[in-house]
């Protein structure tokens, strides 16, 4: 029989009072679904983003969470389920749910934002045909997919989510993701921080375009750097607010060790073959994370504090 023991700091409350809380939280991200001609849906996006929430949040795997929705009728009618899903209505509903909906940023007070931009290695199975190996930051290589993500420190919310194979070099994925970042009017312009992958002149230029402030790290091994936006970096670097602003890296430095070691994201990854399908697994694990973080701030605890009691 299988045994799960969620950590408090991913599951911070029962599940009878956590569901409402997500499906409220969903509800007001989604727009009102639109009535068609014909046969009305049996399950509504929000019931399926709530499925593959809570099964993200209790390390689930699809199968795992339809065999206890049979054997939990309350779970299941708390999700907003008249019925246990097929398997085969969860694989053609779930790709097509709207999860870019519930990516993007708030605008909160006057302050400015800090965001973080980093990849990390998700190994794959050796017989799935669409990854691909490559070299993690300890110079270790791994066989698999390479996760993008930007999110905002200090809420948790989610600006940005790629799935590539490993191969894929940080720098212009990372330059697609900044691009996307939606700015809000008279506000200051926000910091991103990233290590010296992303210490390449187009990121600059892009993100003075965009009203943004890149500060990266450096690879010595590179030598001096080129370029104005290089050494203007570069400049920044050596003053005390940008090199404490650096710093704050270890925010989704710490993030990814969450996914990957409590949350079981590397166990989820090996359980399903092709970029499609681990995609699916990564959007439910990363935003399961993401909307708890943004309700336990809310309810007053910020994302910060959250991620020092858990390093």
């Amino acid at each position: 029989m299988e045994e799960h023991q969620t950590p408090p700091s991913i599951l911070p409350l029962p599940l009878d009072e956590l569901v409402p809380l997500l499906q409220a939280w969903l509800q007001a991200r989604l727009p009102a679904p639109e009535r068609k001609p014909g046969r009305p849906r049996t399950f509504s996006d929000t019931s399926l983003l709530l499925f593959h929430l809570v099964r993200a949040l209790l390390g689930f795997s699809s199968e795992r969470m339809r065999r206890e929705l049979a054997r939990n009728p309350r779970l299941r009618k708390r999700l907003g389920l008249e019925r246990v899903p097929s398997s085969a209505t969860l694989s053609e509903r779930s790709r097509r749910l709207p999860w870019p909906l519930l990516r993007g940023g708030k605008r909160v007070g006057r302050r400015r934002r800090v965001l973080a931009l980093d990849s990390t290695l998700l190994p794959a199975q050796r017989s799935d045909g669409e990854a691909a190996w490559g070299v993690g930051s300890q110079g270790d290589w791994v066989y698999g997919y390479k996760l993008h993500l930007l999110v905002d420190l200090d809420t948790g919310e989610v600006l940005g989510l790629r799935v590539t194979p490993a191969s894929w070099h940080d720098s212009p994925v990372g330059r697609g993701m900044l691009w996307e970042v939606e700015r809000f009017p008279g506000e200051k312009p926000p910091v991103v921080v990233a290590d010296a992958a992303y210490e390449g002149e187009a990121n600059f230029r892009l993100a003075g375009r965009r009203g943004m402030l890149l500060v990266t790290g450096h690879n010595r091994r590179r030598g001096r750097p080129k370029g104005e936006g290089r050494l203007l970096n570069l400049r920044r670097r050596g003053r005390g607010v940008y090199r404490r602003l650096l710093g704050r890296r270890w925010g989704l430095e710490t993030i990814f060790g969450l996914l990957k070691g409590p949350m079981g994201l590397v166990g989820a990854v090996g359980r399903v073959r092709g970029l499609k399908a681990v995609a699916l697994q990564v959007e439910a694990w990363v935003m399961a994370w993401s909307v708890v973080a943004q309700l336990l701030g809310q309810a007053g605890l910020p994302i910060t504090r959250v991620l020092r009691a858990v390093a």
